[in-house]
């Protein structure tokens, strides 16, 4: 049998504790061990690049054995070449069924959690077989790289916009603006609200050049605002927009305290978009609580008379996404619409260090990893 390296955990801890590089990772091969609504088609790809995301960490620190497969690949984009196709309707006698893909197509995919956990299947391995509906033809102007970390990130911030309600002319706030989400974000935002809007963007002070390049109309930095109770962000943010409040506020970090102090500079027809509420760690009890803060916002009433914020709050998952928000996200970046932002590139092996960087929450865009090291980082 045919192997080839992958990174595997079994167990629940940080990715430092519990990933291992294995090199005798089976190749899978055609046909696939199918469900009956599996009956469609498959491709194997040599993976090139895969980008990493914090969902990830949380996959490794906090999802037990029973929710998953015993030993799973971690991580869900990633770009690459199709070594092989199947269909369950195409024979050798006759090739007269429709595929979407051939083998040598240059492919983006993004793996669901729905596939993930059952089968253990991910990202960071040489090779990898899936349901072709994952998958995407790669723009021809997209280097391997920028494709991997376009899809994860592009379909939530897109969610985010749509969720948003944005209009041309609106004000936006953009959260975590210099993060893999909120570069996308900031982009997006800035076509949906057109040249007569107004688009901020948070952020470090070394990534407010950035944020502004990509269509920020200002930059705050918020470590000027930071553990500072007479000049907190919320209390900047209220003393500068209270007058003109934005129209919607996008967090792609999760900041309660940004969603509580809202109504100071968000209108009262306005929405929060946020990916979810960030945990101080990746323990166990910080993410039940999140999850709970998450319900609350959602649930509770808008109205702050009986104790809501008064402000409209919106989750967005881009988890289980479709082949159509897929198709979307790759026609942005065929079209230059979108940018993938880089942090760094790292090398297959160094994946744990990697992870290291990502689980500090202050990479500045996409880290991606190189799987084929023949591929350079700006190969299309």
């Amino acid at each position: 049998m045919a192997t080839s390296r992958a990174w595997t955990f079994s167990h629940r801890g940080s990715p430092t504790d519990v990933l291992s590089l294995t090199s005798s990772h089976p190749i899978p091969t055609f046909p696939p061990s199918l469900n009956p609504s599996e009956q469609q088609e498959w491709i194997l790809i040599k993976v090139s690049f895969a980008a990493l995301n914090p969902g990830a960490i949380f996959q490794m620190a906090l999802i037990p054995t029973f929710l998953r497969n015993k030993t799973c690949i971690p991580e869900m984009d990633l770009s690459g070449t199709v070594h092989d196709v199947w269909h369950p309707h195409a024979t050798i006698e006759s090739n007269t069924t429709s595929t979407r893909f051939r083998k040598g197509d240059k492919i983006i995919a993004m793996i669901p959690a729905s596939h993930a956990l059952p089968t253990g299947s991910g990202a960071l391995t040489e090779y990898v077989a899936l349901p072709a509906r994952f998958a995407v033809h790669k723009p021809p102007q997209a280097s391997f790289a920028d494709a991997a970390g376009c899809l994860l990130t592009g379909m939530t911030a897109h969610q985010q916009v749509v969720e948003a309600g944005l209009r041309p002319g609106h004000r936006v706030l953009v959260n975590a603006a210099s993060g893999g989400i909120g570069t996308m974000a900031v982009q997006m935002a800035r076509h949906a609200v057109g040249p007569e809007g107004f688009v901020v963007g948070i952020c470090s002070a070394r990534n407010v050049q950035l944020v502004e390049s990509l269509g920020a109309d200002v930059a705050i930095d918020y470590t000027q605002h930071t553990n500072n109770k007479n000049n907190s962000l919320p209390a900047h943010l209220a003393q500068t927009f209270h007058t003109n409040p934005f129209d919607a506020i996008i967090d792609t970090l999760g900041h309660q305290s940004l969603y509580a102090n809202s109504p100071a500079y968000l209108a009262p027809s306005g929405t929060y978009s946020s990916v979810g509420i960030k945990p101080p760690d990746f323990s166990i009890p910080a993410f039940l609580r999140a999850v709970w803060q998450m319900k609350l916002n959602e649930w509770w009433p808008v109205s702050r008379w009986l104790g809501g914020v008064g402000r409209l709050w919106r989750g967005v998952s881009m988890m289980e996404p479709t082949l159509e928000h897929r198709e979307r996200i790759a026609e942005m970046l065929r079209h230059g619409q979108i940018r993938v932002v880089r942090d760094s590139v790292w090398r297959f092996e160094d994946v744990k260090e990697a992870y290291a960087k990502l689980g500090g929450l202050h990479a500045r865009g996409k880290i991606l990893v190189r799987v084929d090291e023949t591929v350079g980082d700006d190969e299309c």
